[in-house]
């Protein structure tokens, strides 16, 4: 590069090899890495030289200036000179390149860049003007780059509210605060090509980040320009306005934004779709981030909930887009009710509105003569009638009256489900999908319900989760399962009456794993009730281990059936022991080198010892009991000389052990207290 006379080609190789050599430090002196950094300037510098020379210098910068003493004055006073200088070139790949070094200086020196930011935030307005070519997406990522430092910088130092304060508040507010206005500026550009769209994304997500990082500083700057653009004739600048109100939710106080529930409420009923739907998603993310009627400051008030929920209601009519940003505003609303306790009475605010709610939402969902199974637009419906539910207090008298009336009316919507003809292989798919969702919703409610739930429904509700059971989709035959597990649960005892329906559904063919862990909630439930139905059950069970796969799950539900009916067990010990021996013959175990192979020896252990240990805790007879413990001790010595074995097969051995431990001093004592007595 000193080298007088050079080539226009040999200058550029040469910084092209400069650049590349400093993507990792060289070890090299400090005055060796002044001495280039001073030759690479030169290059930038010199007005004669060739474009391609100069783009060539600004790139290696871009490296060089990593391991520059950047604290020196002087020195950072060159190289952001010279930086600047390259950045109003009329050259959209050196202006490009230049952005380039100032995110990367920011990335590592943001902290000594104060005298600079007003040139800075100068050439974004300039940049922001040109677009994409004017490297205006550059200039966007430098204040993303500070904001993100400035954010993991609080969080290193949230116990030192001096470090914060001192080391990037001080400055950073003014330049970020003077860059909102030129950030909301570019909401109002009508291009909508790709080029406008990239710039408009990089605006928002910047947007995002100052308001986190100025917090309450950022509302006023932009609340003028939502006061101003909000209710304008042209829709475009309505659309701006709500939008610049989504970008401003995070970072502020809740007193400080409380203003945009009421301004988005308006939008909401706005004639243009574009800013309805857009009202709509900000008012989605306003509950989301902001909604917590545990605090003392709240978002939104009681007196606010009328309109809320009627201008979401009018929104859910609207078209499928806006529909479904309603019914996840909805979702969100009632999500944040959560953590709010019944004792408490809050989460009742809900109760007055849930019949319309309900309806809205039933509505929304409904089932298309044309369409039957339109998804996504009845996903966000399910998903929000499930999580108001869930936060409904039950015993509210609305609430209650509420959720008695949607029960059947979600079980007819089930029914008629499965009644309608998929014909195609979409439809199918979302036919699935949708009895996923539906049976989604009742297992909820049966859950809200609990031991209020209406028995002489029982049946009804259990034979449509049975008919989910024989369809080729595994999520909806889980979802179906669990179902039934809550509802045995709710029910109680008196389930027992209704097992010759579930009998019917259960074979071999139609075991899965989930199906297998419910079989063994519902032996819980019923304890003795269930002894007439077990010989059939048992042999059904006996006969689903010859499907590999739902070995492991069967042999568990072993332990679970003995844990439920304990010494009417012993009637069943030898089949089950005599299994349990089969499945645990080392030849299943040895020589298994294939992953998939080594995780289903796993599950199979697992199932195993699981097996084990609810035999030995169900069944009272020590004279049974220690010859299981005897199988129990041979087992667990294979498993631990096996080097194949997982820490969720060594835990379970672990777990097991000290049951059997406990359970042997049980028996000990039982036996010491019978000796006493003779």
């Amino acid at each position: 590069m000193a080298q007088q006379g050079a080539s226009p080609p040999l200058q550029q190789a040469t910084l092209e090899a400069l650049e590349y050599m400093f993507e990792e430090f060289l070890g090299l002196e400090q005055d060796k890495i002044d001495d280039v950094l001073d030759a690479v300037i030169r290059a930038m510098n010199r007005a004669e030289q060739s474009s391609q020379v100069r783009l060539a210098a600004v790139k290696a910068l871009q490296n060089v200036v990593m391991f520059a003493n950047f604290a020196n004055d002087d020195c950072r006073n060159c190289i952001m000179t010279a930086i600047c200088d390259a950045a109003k070139s009329d050259g959209a790949v050196i202006k490009h390149a230049a952005f380039g070094c100032l995110i990367a200086i920011a990335s590592k020196y943001y902290r000594m860049l104060e005298p600079y930011t007003e040139t800075i935030l100068s050439l974004t307005t300039e940049a922001l003007k040109g677009g994409v070519e004017s490297g205006a997406l550059q200039c966007i990522e430098f204040w993303i780059t500070i904001c993100e430092k400035v954010i993991e910088l609080r969080k290193q130092n949230k116990h030192d509210a001096h470090a914060i304060s001192t080391v990037d508040c001080s400055f950073i507010e003014k330049p970020l605060s003077s860059l909102v206005p030129v950030l909301l500026k570019t909401l109002l550009k009508q291009e909508r090509d790709d080029d406008a769209q990239a710039i408009f994304i990089s605006a928002m997500t910047c947007l995002d980040l100052v308001a986190i990082t100025i917090g309450d500083a950022i509302v006023p700057i932009a609340m003028q320009f939502v006061e101003v653009n909000i209710k304008a004739s042209d829709w475009q600048r309505r659309w701006a306005a709500t939008f610049a109100i989504a970008g401003i939710l995070q970072g502020p106080s809740i007193e400080k934004l409380s203003p945009v529930v009421r301004l988005l409420l308006d939008r909401m009923e706005d004639r243009n779709v574009e800013v309805r739907g857009t009202a709509v998603c900000t008012l989605r993310r306003v509950f989301d981030l902001l909604h917590s009627p545990a605090c003392a400051n709240r978002i939104f008030t009681y007196e606010n909930l009328p309109r809320i929920v009627a201008v979401l209601g009018l929104r859910s009519k609207d078209v499928p887009e806006v529909s479904e940003e309603a019914c996840r505003a909805i979702y969100f609303l009632a999500k944040g009710y959560e953590s709010i306790s019944s004792e408490l009475g809050h989460s009742s605010e809900l109760s007055p509105f849930l019949s319309d709610v309900f309806d809205v939402l039933c509505s929304t969902s409904a089932l298309a003569k044309e369409t039957p199974f339109r998804l996504p637009t009845s996903a966000p419906a399910y998903e929000a009638l499930c999580e108001v539910v869930r936060v409904s207090n039950i015993q509210d008298y609305k609430a209650s009256a509420a959720i008695g009336v949607l029960m059947p009316r979600i079980m007819r919507r089930l029914n008629e489900v499965l009644g309608a003809k998929a014909n195609s292989s979409g439809d199918r798919r979302n036919k699935y999908n949708l009895l996923v969702l539906v049976c989604g919703v009742l297992h909820v409610l049966i859950q809200k319900l609990g031991n209020t739930f209406p028995v002489w429904r029982t049946p009804f509700v259990l034979l449509l989760f049975c008919r989910v059971l024989t369809f080729d989709s595994s999520a909806a035959r889980d979802k179906a399962a669990r179902a039934i597990g809550a509802l045995a649960r709710a029910v109680g005892p008196k389930f027992v009456d209704h097992m010759p329906i579930l009998l019917q559904y259960f074979n071999a063919k139609l075991l899965f794993p989930i199906y297998l862990q419910v079989i063994g909630d519902i032996f819980h439930v019923l304890g003795d009730e269930i002894l007439p139905h077990c010989d059939y059950m048992m042999d059904v069970l006996y006969r689903g281990l010859s499907k590999p796969m739902l070995k492991p799950a069967i042999l568990e539900c072993f332990g679970e059936i003995a844990l439920a009916i304990g010494k009417n067990f012993e009637k069943y010990l030898q089949a089950v022991m005599r299994r349990l021996k089969d499945a645990a013959d080392p030849e299943y175990y040895d020589d298994v080198l294939e992953e998939d192979e080594v995780d289903y020896s796993n599950q199979l252990r697992q199932g195993i010892l699981k097996a084990y240990s609810g035999i030995l805790r169900g069944i009272k007879d020590p004279k049974y009991g220690l010859k299981v413990a005897a199988d129990l001790i041979d087992f667990s010595e294979v498993v631990c000389k096996n080097q194949s074995r997982d820490s969720n097969v060594t835990n379970t051995a672990v777990d097991v052990l000290g049951d059997f431990h406990s359970t042997v001093e049980s028996w000990t004592n039982e036996l010491i207290q019978g000796l006493t007595k003779c």
